[in-house]
């Protein structure tokens, strides 16, 4: 009887890189991000007749759109990885992928948290 690969086989091989992945999509989605005014302008512009408007529904709105956009952006090259390769399910490598993808789109937001506060 063949037993897959254990707990912790599957932790760092498929679990690990996807908390990483989704935790720097929610990094991406702070109001550090160079695209949180814009989109929140089009969410606000969009949404301001509606019942459900309030400022800080669309702040968090804003950010979960941000958030869910770059993990979809993240996530082509390493589909197009998968395509190529002709996997059926994810591999290590295409989650490492998609995991250095989102990095490169939350690098603005964390190199903003990290710079020094002008005065």
């Amino acid at each position: 009887m063949h037993r897959g690969p254990g707990y912790v086989g599957t932790l760092l091989g498929r679990d690990a890189p996807l908390a990483a992945t989704v935790g720097l999509a929610l990094v991406s989605g702070l109001d550090l991000s160079p695209a949180f005014d814009p989109v929140s302008f089009y969410l606000a512009s969009f949404g301001r007749n509606s019942p459900l408007f309030h400022p800080e529904l669309f702040y968090y709105l804003t950010s979960l759109a941000i958030s869910a956009m770059s993990l979809l952006l993240a996530g082509i090259p390493a589909a197009l990885y998968e395509r190529v390769r002709g996997l059926q399910t994810s591999s290590p490598a295409s989650l490492a992928i998609w995991l250095v993808g989102t990095l490169l789109l939350a690098l603005p937001v964390i190199l903003r948290a990290l710079a020094p506060v002008e005065d």
